[in-house]
Parts: structure tokens; C-alpha cells; sequence
């Protein structure tokens, strides 16, 4: 049970993407935990656990060996806990109300982990994308109620071991019931009740960085390297490139850097060589990949001006986005990037300067935004703007709920590791809040969908090349429950935990006084 749990959560990560193992390795774990002996727990399960989720995250987590080490420990001690309690629990009471603490106590720590620990990568519900009737539960209770069913299942499932038919009866028929009003309800949304049939004509562009990374190198230390477009970020040959943008941000040297200026302006030029072919087809909105425009912070107001002048002769919407650089020494803290993203719109004005909210920690060194994602009205409705890793903060995104979003702009970037699952975690904020998403992603999957995540279009990196897409997004808001209510599942599962475990303490507690009031009765003469 433990091999195949093991197995299972190597091959359902991001890299392998066989998302119904998820289903399988609580299973496992479950049968595991309750049944093995406590010495053989403590010997297999931790070493097991960090194996595990070691194999699963390298080259998809973007931290170095050591720390990505750590992250295991941590996770592997989650799961100890987790599993831990289950087995307890299991052991005191058997009856069918108790399959609820399993899938409680994981929401309630999946939940901590996303307020506390960086976003909802790590939440199961990301991996059943897949599963359109399922993934419309997002809107009532946010994804956490799609991580609950999924643990539920594998708790139900363990109970019904061994037991005979009369007792899995009454059970089976309440998980039944459960399970198929999410499923009508959802294919029912799914199938477009209340959907929009206003279109708007959204274009995607992005100019690929390779080249420009083999310049940096070869501008630094005279030699060649090649980078390989499938790179993560803590490959080796990113590790010297860094070393090459390291060099050049902090001695601002283009006389040794000049092949790599060349190189900086080509991007440039050809971002607004393409948006032009985007607003000769027709676009209407043009929106660029995370950080495609480059330039020092002192030629901000230049890269602005000449984006407002052609928003201003195509009369589109553009939104630029740009990765400047503040020259000097690199040290460590020091925030020595801007990663913004600039709403200009069909006049050329700006309507709105963006700073990304939530940098990756330990990979962008750059200054976070103040919390707040903008939205401003068009005539193609209300259109908000944020990042990349902003949209795995389920919490922070509600703002497109509370202000009525029909459309958000979400410009990315990935590696090859974590796409397509990346762009699939964004998706369920649309669902959540009930509005579109365009998700313009070098290094990944570009996606366009309506409020229900279902796709209008798609194009990715690896396989449809790099450059200029354009298609036709409905787009609208619809009110969901959870934009309302919030995070009312996780914090109902962290007060079930509690309360589960104080009352079986406390029967404990009560039974131990009667046993030894009894036992003093039986000994007094």
C-alpha cells in the first residue's frame, strides 16, 4: 500500500499529470496508517512520504536541492500528522459520521497551508481540472469543497472494508446522494445555464527569451551555451544565465553586454510588430506575457509612450507588460526588478499600472504590489488586470466577485514541468467568481475560458510555437456563492476537527474516571 501510494503521487504531479492517481494514494495512505503497526509506521512512512514528494517536485517547485529538501520534510510531516490523527480517530469510533474527520482535517490543513505557505499549488482540487461537472463545485465552495470530496471518497471507501452489506448501506447511500447532486448541478452549469453571448476579440502575444538568454551568457563569459526551451528554472544552464543577468544588472554595462542590448531591443520591437498583426486581425484587447517587455527602470516612460501611441493609432486595449531593472549591486532582500503590467487604453491613456501582488518567493526579486486588483469598464465590460502566481491566492482573487469582473487579464510565465497544470490552477478563479479568464503564458499553456473554465481557446508554447494568437471570448459575469461566502468549507472542516478530537477526549477522559471509580469500589472491603 505504501509503494503504491508512493507511485501514485510521483505520477499524479505536475510533470507526469495522471490526475486520477489522486484518487488513489489517499486510499493507500489510509489503509496504511490504520492498519499497520505504530514501529512500522515510524520506519516506512516518513522515508516513504519524503521519497515521495522529493521525486514528484523536482524541477517543478523552483527552489534549489536544499531547499526543496526541506519543503519535503515539511510536507511529509503534514501527512504524518494527518494520517496520524485518522489512525486515532478510526481506533476510537467507527461509525459512519466519523468518515467526515479525514477529509476535514486535510481541507483545514490545506487551507493553512495556502494563507500561510504561498497559494494553492498544493491542493488536490487542482489536479481535477479535468472533470468539468466537478470543478463547478469551485463556485459554491471554492475549490475546497472538490478537496473535500475527493478525501471523502477515500475515507468512505476504507470504511466499507470488511463490513457487511446492512451497515455500507446507509452510508454508501448518503456519499451517493452527495456525490450525485455535484455531479447534475455541475454538469447542468456546465452546459451554459446563464452564460453570456457577448464576445470580445482577445489577442495573445509573446516573444520567446532564449535567444536573449544565450547572448547574456555568451556576452559575459565569451562562450556558447544552449538553453533548452523545456528548462526549469533550477537548471544548471539557468543557473549560469543567471550568473550572465546578474552581471549585467549590477554593472549596467551595454558596451560588454551589447549583443544582448541588440537583442533586448529585437524583443521589444517585435512585441509591437505582432500586436500590430493582432489589431490588423481584428483584436480588440492585446495582452502580452508576463515580463516580455524589457528595459532599464530609467526608459519606463519611453516604453509607456510608445505603447500609448499605438494603442492610441489601432484603438485597442493593450496591455503591456514589463520587466525593469534597477542597476546596482545585488544583494540579498534587495528588490531590484518591477514587474508590472500597464492597461493602456484605445486614446492611449493609462488607465491603470499594475505591480504584480504576490512574487514567487526566493525567485522573483522584485517589489509586491499593494493587494488590490484593478478594474476598470469598457465596452466590452469590466476588465481586471493581474500576474501569473497572483491567481494561485484563491482569497486575494475574490475581488473579482465583490467587483463584478466580466473579463481578467492574466499574464503569466511557466516552465515546461508545470504546464499545462499552472494554467489549470488559474482557471478555477474564474470559476470561483464567475467571470473570463485570458491567460497569455510564455513557457506554458495560454488559455482563453467564460466563467465556467470552459476553453474558447488555447495555444501551447511547446507545441504551437511562440508569437500571436487571437480568439473570440465570451464574456460576462455571473454571481457565485463562494465570491459571497468565502471561505466558510475550510474553517467549518478546522471546527469539525476540533470538535471531533475534544469529544473523543473527553469520552476518553470520562471513561478512564468511571473505570477507576470502579476499580476503588471493587477494592474497598
Amino acid at each position: 500500500m505504501l509503494v503504491v501510494a508512493m507511485v501514485s503521487v510521483v505520477l499524479a504531479s505536475p510533470k507526469f499529470g495522471l490526475s486520477f492517481l489522486v484518487w488513489v494514494y489517499p486510499i493507500c495512505l489510509l489503509v496504511f496508517f490504520r492498519r499497520a503497526e505504530v514501529r512500522r509506521k515510524a520506519i516506512w512512512a516518513f522515508p516513504a512520504l519524503m521519497a515521495g514528494h522529493f521525486l514528484a517536485d523536482l524541477g517543478v517547485a523552483p527552489f534549489p536541492a536544499p531547499v526543496l529538501l526541506l519543503l519535503c520534510v515539511y510536507q511529509s510531516l503534514l501527512q504524518l500528522a494527518l494520517y496520524g490523527a485518522d489512525a486515532w480517530v478510526s481506533r476510537r469510533t467507527d461509525r459512519f459520521p466519523a468518515t467526515l474527520f479525514f477529509p476535514s482535517f486535510a481541507v483545514g490543513l490545506e487551507f493553512l497551508n495556502t494563507v500561510y505557505g504561498g497559494g494553492v499549488w498544493w491542493s488536490v482540487a487542482n489536479s481535477q481540472y479535468g472533470l468539468s461537472w466537478l470543478t463547478q463545485l469551485a463556485s459554491v465552495t471554492g475549490i475546497w469543497g472538490i478537496s473535500f470530496l475527493l478525501y471523502w471518497t477515500a475515507s468512505v471507501l476504507v470504511w466499507m472494508m470488511g463490513r457487511a452489506w446492512s451497515e455500507r448501506r446507509l452510508g454508501l447511500g448518503i456519499y451517493g446522494v452527495v456525490m450525485a447532486a455535484v455531479a447534475v448541478t455541475g454538469c447542468f452549469r456546465y452546459a451554459g445555464a446563464g452564460s453570456s453571448d457577448r464576445t470580445v476579440k482577445v489577442a495573445g502575444v509573446t516573444v520567446p527569451l532564449v535567444g536573449l538568454y544565450e547572448t547574456f551568457y555568451s556576452d559575459y563569459s565569451g562562450r556558447r551555451v544552449v538553453v533548452n526551451p523545456r528548462a526549469s528554472v533550477t537548471d544548471p544552464v539557468m543557473r549560469l544565465v543567471g550568473q550572465a543577468e546578474a552581471s549585467y544588472v549590477e554593472r549596467a554595462d551595454t558596451v560588454r553586454f551589447r549583443n544582448a542590448t541588440a537583442v533586448i531591443r529585437a524583443v521589444n520591437d517585435s512585441l509591437f510588430t505582432l500586436s500590430q498583426q493582432a489589431a490588423d486581425r481584428g483584436a480588440q484587447i492585446i495582452c502580452w506575457s508576463e515580463g516580455n517587455g524589457i528595459g532599464w527602470v530609467a526608459e519606463e516612460d519611453l516604453l509607456i509612450g510608445r505603447g500609448r501611441q499605438f494603442a492610441a493609432r489601432n484603438r485597442v486595449y493593450l496591455l503591456m507588460t514589463l520587466c525593469l531593472v534597477h542597476p546596482g549591486k545585488i544583494t540579498p532582500g534587495r528588490k531590484f526588478l518591477e514587474n508590472e503590467a500597464i492597461l493602456l487604453g484605445p486614446d492611449g491613456k493609462v488607465l491603470t499600472r499594475f505591480h504584480k501582488n504576490n512574487p514567487v518567493p526566493m525567485v522573483e526579486a522584485c517589489q509586491p504590489g499593494d493587494g488590490v486588483i484593478p478594474v476598470v469598464q469598457t465596452p466590452y465590460g469590466r476588465v481586471a488586470v493581474s500576474i501569473c502566481y497572483d491567481a494561485d491566492q484563491p482569497d486575494q482573487m475574490r475581488q473579482l466577485g465583490r467587483q463584478d469582473a466580466d473579463l481578467l487579464l492574466l499574464p503569466s510565465g511557466d516552465w515546461y514541468s508545470i504546464s499545462p497544470f499552472h494554467t489549470q490552477v488559474a482557471v478555477y478563479r474564474g470559476i470561483e467568481n464567475g467571470c473570463s479568464i485570458f491567460r497569455e503564458v510564455s513557457n506554458g499553456l495560454s488559455i482563453a475560458t467564460d466563467y465556467r473554465g470552459k476553453p474558447a481557446g488555447k495555444r501551447d508554447y511547446f507545441r504551437d510555437g511562440a508569437s500571436l494568437w487571437v480568439v473570440d471570448l465570451p464574456v460576462g459575469h455571473v454571481q457565485t456563492i463562494y465570491s459571497r461566502i468565502g471561505n466558510i468549507v475550510p474553517y467549518g472542516c478546522i471546527l469539525l476537527v476540533i470538535m471531533t478530537i475534544g469529544l473523543l477526549l473527553a469520552v476518553r477522559n470520562r471513561a478512564s474516571a468511571v473505570l477507576l471509580a470502579t476499580d476503588r469500589t471493587v477494592l474497598q472491603p
